[in-house]
């Protein structure tokens, strides 16, 4: 390493250096709070007054987390307790502590620049829309003291680089070089998951906390678990079946189902509706019910959509991919052929379907059937509640199975055809070889097949939402009619954070079923 001839001279370079650096640090954490403090509605919750229209006082702790939330909380604290921390340590003169402080100062300011941009772009689109001149003196007093400490940052980094290998000593290790790099390529990656994805899923789960209305003007109140309780609450009965004749055979509909009693009066006082009879033999039935009946049936269509399909799915592209993967003219314009239906939107592939499965003659399904004589009458598919989710199964089957078919043709495609020839030299029949050799060669495929379209099938929407409407529910679709035709905002978010949850329970079973880690 080089030295400089004044060592007290360089000694006092780095103390100021790791002051700018602690100052920074305290600025951070000082300035967040000073925003939290000058916030308008934080302001206004704490000047409150009562009055005729709003009676009830709002909470500042919730507009605190509304607005700010937990984490970008502890991402103001966190960055400006690093700062101070690389400040104090970086007394010691040690170079691996300088590595690290140069790229801290160089992503603060890259920071403020991106912070700087953003604010003028605010202040310059809000005057367009307003048809007004730029608030040049606000704009200014925004960015002002961002601006002033990006120049200063810049001014650090460029000192680093002129004299960290000359003020600094100690050994920096190849790891060392390799962990910064890794930290390097991760932040922005980090910030934009923060961005679009924490910091929205935290707010998200806050809002399920309160009664808030969406595009209502009434203060939210905070409600605890209510809403998760009010979602989840279940109970089983054992309730009997209705006869007409004492001692006599139970009542049952047009369409064969047996009619069973209600549950108890005081339960349908509490709020309690029957959601499944499920026969436990005999005259008597288990009625399973909850105070939200739709959302548990959602659930539970959901997840009788998702297996089955999700099944079928994997089947079919299984028997697609291992078809394509063979040798045989026109191979080519094959898989391209297969990915038609995956190719077209759902939502108009839904209207397709919508026009075939017409509940009367004109429908196609319905006239092949009944030119065959397999009905009697023309089939409700789409209103019938027996057929709906068979339906759905059929439409998503046929538009996803060639995705699943692509993902595990990608799979099969890795496996050497030197172990296929071993295996037939070894006598190994072709079914054998599929079991011994394609399906473990081919789990960590079928792994990313499956977590992609569970999640996709949990999170059903648009094919529900254009075949059935209300008529039958899925979790997200109940979680829209709650949200925009109720304005629930809060209950609406609960159901948000328990899709979630579902979504990532079903995840972590593939994860750890298949070994994808290994």
């Amino acid at each position: 390493m080089r030295y400089a001839a004044d060592p007290a001279r360089n000694k006092l370079q780095i103390s100021a250096v790791s002051v700018i650096m602690i100052v920074i640090g305290a600025l951070a954490i000082i300035f967040f709070i000073l925003t939290v403090a000058n916030d308008e509605a934080i302001q206004l919750a704490l000047n409150w007054t009562p009055s005729e229209e709003d009676p009830q006082a709002p909470s500042v702790l919730l507009i605190y987390l509304e607005r700010f939330g937990i984490i970008v909380s502890a991402l103001f604290v966190f960055l400006g307790a690093a700062f101070m921390a690389i400040g104090l340590r970086l007394r010691g003169g040690n170079i691996r502590i300088a590595y690290w402080a140069r790229i801290a100062i160089l992503w603060l300011a890259m920071g403020l620049v991106a912070y700087i941009a953003l604010t003028v772009f605010n202040f310059v689109n809000s005057a367009a829309m307003d048809r007004e001149a730029v608030d040049l003196a606000g704009m200014s007093a925004a960015v002002a003291p961002a601006a002033i400490v990006a120049l200063i940052a810049f001014a650090l980094w460029y000192w680093f680089n002129k004299n960290i290998d000359r003020l600094f000593s100690g050994d920096d290790s190849l790891l060392g070089r390799e962990t910064r790099l890794a930290w390097n390529m991760l932040i922005p990656t980090l910030t934009i998951f923060v961005l679009v994805a924490a910091r929205p899923l935290e707010q998200t789960f806050i809002r399920s906390l309160t009664d808030k209305r969406f595009a209502g003007s009434e203060v939210p109140q905070f409600v605890g678990l209510e809403n998760y309780l009010n979602l989840l609450t279940f109970r089983i009965d054992t309730v009997a079946c209705k006869k007409s004749v004492t001692d006599g055979p139970c009542d049952t509909r047009a369409n064969g189902s047996i009619r069973w009693e209600s549950i108890d009066r005081e339960l349908l006082r509490a709020g309690y509706r029957t959601i499944v009879n499920i026969p436990v033999g005999g005259d008597q039935s288990a009625a399973v019910s909850g105070l939200d009946d739709d959302f548990i049936e959602a659930i539970i269509t959901t997840v009788i959509f998702t297996v089955i399909s999700v099944a079928l799915e994997l089947l079919i592209g299984l028997f697609m991919a291992v078809i394509v993967n063979s040798k045989f003219r026109g191979r080519g314009a094959m898989r391209a052929v297969m990915l038609v239906p995956w190719a077209i939107p759902t939502v108009i592939s839904a209207r397709l379907w919508e026009l075939m499965l017409k509940d009367t003659s004109a429908g196609i399904f319905n006239k092949i059937l009944l030119d065959l004589n397999a009905i009697e009458a023309p089939l409700a598919w789409l209103s019938d509640p027996s057929l709906q989710i068979p339906t759905a199964i059929i439409v998503d089957v046929w538009k996803t199975a060639p995705f699943m078919a692509l993902l595990l043709l990608a799979g099969l495609q890795v496996i050497p055809g030197d172990l296929y020839e071993a295996a037939s030299v070894d006598g190994a029949n072709p079914i054998r070889r599929f079991f011994s050799i394609t399906l473990p060669l081919l789990r960590p495929a079928i792994a990313i097949a499956l977590i992609f379209r569970t999640l996709d099938a949990l999170r059903v929407f648009d094919l529900f939402n254009v075949l059935f409407g209300r008529q039958q529910l899925s979790m997200a679709t109940y979680n829209f009619e709650t949200l925009v035709s109720n304005q629930q905002d809060g209950y609406a978010s609960a159901i948000s954070v328990i899709i979630f949850i579902f979504i990532s329970v079903f995840a972590f079973i593939y994860v750890r079923l298949l070994n994808v880690e290994s």
